[in-house]
């Protein structure tokens, strides 16, 4: 999913976003956001507002989570995003968190989903105003304190490691799906708007 795109959409030629590389450059930057955080930002950002350009998503993902970025920093986080949409606009569902992989250790993995659950909250309160979020469907309030409750997620120790895999995978796969819904139902009511 997270092959590198320009400015306009286009596929670069290249290597896919790494998350070690996206990490070391926030580092770099001084910065102590986890790229997770970031793409759950742009998510957030996305399933709020619908299809916006990716300098716009950027720079609304930036004011959600009060981060400055520039330079290379700032070209990742707009490839994110133009591929973010792409995969959330997509007919063949390939959207996917950018998290950890899998030899990653599982106490990270989950600091990560904890982190993606957190930036998609501030992404999507900074483009869904407070009086709108009050006239939420059932279910879209529902999935939204659902994100809110996994973002305090901790490992849990009495879980085998087999069953704590299973969980961390049901979990992200949860949120896959409920980010796709909210982004296509803010499509809906973007579309029924303009009409």
């Amino acid at each position: 999913m997270f092959d590198e795109y320009s400015r306009d959409g286009q596929l670069l030629v290249g290597q896919p976003l790494d998350f070690d590389d996206f990490a070391n450059l926030l580092l770099e930057q001084g910065l102590q956001t986890s790229p997770s955080a970031l793409h759950g930002g742009v998510c957030g950002v996305l399933a709020g507002a619908g299809a916006c350009e990716p300098d716009r998503c950027l720079a609304a993902m930036c004011q959600a989570l009060d981060l400055n970025v520039h330079g290379e920093l700032a070209d990742f986080c707009l490839r994110l995003s133009a591929v973010s949409l792409q995969a959330l606009d997509g007919d063949d569902f390939d959207f996917q968190l950018f998290t950890p992989d899998d030899d990653t250790e599982l106490e990270q993995r989950v600091e990560a989903v904890a982190d993606w659950c957190s930036g998609f909250l501030a992404g999507y309160a900074l483009v869904v105003p407070a009086p709108e979020r009050d006239a939420l469907d059932e279910e879209t309030a529902a999935i939204l304190k659902d994100v809110a409750a996994i973002a305090e997620a901790v490992p849990d120790d009495e879980l085998e490691e087999e069953e704590a895999e299973q969980s961390l995978f049901d979990i992200s796969e949860y949120l896959r799906f409920a980010t796709l819904n909210l982004f296509m139902d803010s499509q809906s009511r973007r579309e029924d708007d303009a009409s």
